[in-house]
């Protein structure tokens, strides 16, 4: 903070903001000098180097001498504009995706601090772009005396360009750790920079709201202010308290459809995944949570996230499934039906793997080894389940085949009955003396089955027993008889 302890009524904006370019620095944040959108120097070790301590020391005083007394929106996007711009001087490659920003914030900081205490070797001595002209393989200059690298990146985007290395980023807090009792050797605009991080909060409160409080409110625990925890709790809780509600409200009563019991069920998993970005929000920018709880907040929110919307694409992809089969032209117990319901599940199935997927290399998480997890997972799965994929393969030849439809009466293996229902699994027959009979669709596809409600006409044999004595003429007149009622009966060929 600055040296006049009255200044930190600044709004709590503004510490993130300057958070954000201590971190970064490249360019100097003076808008009549540069375009917003040249990007930093990194051509060399001492570009980097001196293009992040000045960037970072124009956005603390940028943050000093008019931020801190007269914030503005405009002021806030000016900085964090340069922020960014700043992080780009970072190997953060090694961090995951969902708190990179975090661990950028973090590892500016530290650095910003660490390189405004030790002593820094004249410009001249630092490798410009050319001593490394034509030079291949890695090239990187190490400050002397010290573990802080500076490398050029040999692949990627980015290749060619020098950064502050992976191994030097993930230091950072060793390194300010070690110095930080040092007295500085340049000119900062703002002195003790992690230490305002750790009690401002966002630009939602006034610092000199957060000044009222108790000291002990002020004292830092586990790098934040007790204030922060005291915050971060209440709305855990209120969080905790509208999940409870949302979930009674939602299991009250029993769906009569099922397109009722889907929507009830993806209630809960899409308000909780509208809430996290707000949640988000409060936690990192008002709240103003930093550091390693930081990081654990995010990456859990964030593995929850694609947790939910993996649950939220099967149940989404089941209900669409069900809406569609509403339509009067399906018949909710036909093999069409059955064979929509695969086809939900099965395109839910891929869908939330690629969620899972994308969000495990998010947070973090070996996609390869989760691949080959599931590879592995997938064939046991399918040794074990072969009588139900033989059944599955069976219903498909008989969906394609349709040597039968639900209502018409067939004659299989001595069964004589009507089809009632057409699964998944089996087809279920109920015979003409009211009994059910099950048979297997792997079964049912490779028997003969007579299909008797598709024929064309009825056969009818009818014996007429004459006894021997019955004279010829009243034969022919019975037989007249019978052909007289035949010729006008109606369907009859």
């Amino acid at each position: 903070m600055c040296s006049d302890s009255s200044r930190l009524r600044v709004p709590v904006m503004a510490l993130p903001a300057v958070l954000l370019l201590v971190m970064l620095g490249m360019q100097p944040l003076n808008a009549a000098e540069r375009s917003p959108l040249e990007p930093v120097d990194t051509s060399s070790p001492r570009a980097t180097l001196t293009g992040f301590l000045t960037e970072l020391d124009a956005i603390w005083a940028l943050f000093h001498d008019r931020y801190w007394d007269a914030p503005s929106k405009q002021l806030e996007t000016e900085i964090f504009i340069g922020a960014a711009r700043v992080l780009r001087a970072l190997d953060l490659s090694e961090f995951p995706p969902s708190t990179r920003i975090e661990a950028g914030y973090d590892a500016g900081t530290f650095l910003y601090e660490t390189l405004s205490r030790i002593e820094l070797p004249p410009v001249d001595d630092i490798p410009d772009a050319g001593y490394f002209a034509g030079k291949e393989g890695p090239a990187e200059w190490t400050i002397p005396r010290t573990d802080i690298t500076i490398a050029r990146v040999n692949e990627g985007p980015r290749k060619g360009e020098f950064l502050f290395s992976a191994a030097t980023v993930k230091r950072a807090h060793e390194f300010f750790l070690k110095t930080q009792s040092l007295p500085y050797v340049r000119d900062v605009p703002v002195a003790n920079t992690q230490q305002i991080r750790q009690v401002i909060p966002g630009w939602w409160l006034s610092t000199a709201s957060i000044h009222q409080l108790p000291e002990w409110m002020r004292h830092v625990v586990l790098e934040q202010a007790v204030w922060k925890w005291i915050a971060f709790g209440v709305l855990l809780l209120v969080i905790i308290a509208l999940i409870v509600v949302v979930y009674r409200l939602t299991r009250r009563g029993e769906p009569g459809t099922a397109v009722g019991d889907y929507l009830r069920r993806l209630a809960l998993p899409v308000f909780v995944l509208v809430l996290i970005p707000p949640v988000s929000y409060l936690i990192t920018e008002q709240i103003n949570i930093i550091s390693d709880p930081a990081k654990a907040i995010l990456l859990v929110m964030r593995a929850t996230q694609y947790l939910l919307a993996t649950w939220v694409a099967w149940l989404g992809a089941l209900l669409l499934a069900e809406l569609v089969i509403l339509s009067p032209r399906i018949d909710d117990g036909s093999l069409h039906a059955q064979l929509l319901r695969l086809s939900a599940r099965i395109a839910g199935i891929v869908l939330g793997l690629i969620i899972l997927f994308y969000g495990a290399n998010q947070i973090g998480l070996p996609v390869v080894g989760v691949l080959a997890g599931v590879g592995v997972s997938g064939l046991a799965i399918a040794l074990a389940a072969q009588d139900s994929l033989k059944n599955l393969l069976g219903s498909l030849m008989i969906f394609m085949d349709q040597p039968y439809t639900p209502g018409q009466r067939i004659i299989v293996q001595g069964h004589d009955g009507f089809v009632e229902h057409i699964g998944l699994r089996s087809t279920k027959i109920r015979n003409l003396n009211g009994s059910l009979t099950a048979i297997p669709n792997e079964k049912m596809a490779n028997l003969d089955i007579e299909n008797v409600g598709r024929r064309n006409f009825i056969r009818r044999q009818t014996c007429i027993r004459l006894s021997y004595d019955t004279p010829p003429k009243k034969i022919e007149q019975a037989i007249g008889i019978i052909r007289e009622i035949l010729d006008n009966h109606e369907g009859m060929q």
